[in-house]
């Protein structure tokens, strides 16, 4: 499944920035900027996360087919993602890039890269992967699905 874009995060990320009480004629461009990011760091999370191997699987031991029968999880940040130091400069570009400007501008972007970087990590902590990857020839022979 590709990620959301831009686009689609926009209408959103606005949302939360007038629901959160910000108000004045940049709160518009700060929900801009907070979509362009997010779109940015979920292709680069999906990219680079990946599944920690372990995952308890039945397979026949003679031709090594089977499927998975308990559930994997997926490896945190900043191996399986990026970083705050990653997304810093991702976060001060989409700032910049939609007007906001200021002697703060780089703290927000600190701000919001360590809060990505920690709705990564728990999301890693807490999404599973679903049982039932094929397997053949002793390894996982199809993608699985997050549950």
């Amino acid at each position: 499944m590709p990620t959301p874009t831009s686009a689609a995060l926009e209408n959103l990320a606005k949302s939360a920035v007038r629901n959160a009480g910000l108000e004045g004629e940049d709160a518009p461009a700060l929900g801009t900027a907070m979509a362009d990011l997010l779109a940015q760091v979920l292709q680069i999370f999906a990219g680079q996360t990946m599944v920690l191997p372990g995952i308890p699987a039945a397979v026949n031991p003679t031709s090594g087919t089977g499927s998975t029968v308990g559930p994997g999880t997926l490896l945190p940040p900043p191996a399986g993602g990026p970083n705050a130091a990653t997304i810093e400069p991702l976060a001060l570009g989409a700032l910049q890039g939609a007007g906001l400007k200021g002697e703060d501008i780089p703290k927000l972007a600190g701000a919001l890269a360590d809060t990505i970087e920690v709705g990564l990590t728990m999301f890693c902590a807490q999404a599973l992967v679903s049982p039932g990857i094929t397997v053949a020839g002793f390894a996982t022979a199809a993608p699985g699905r997050l549950s």
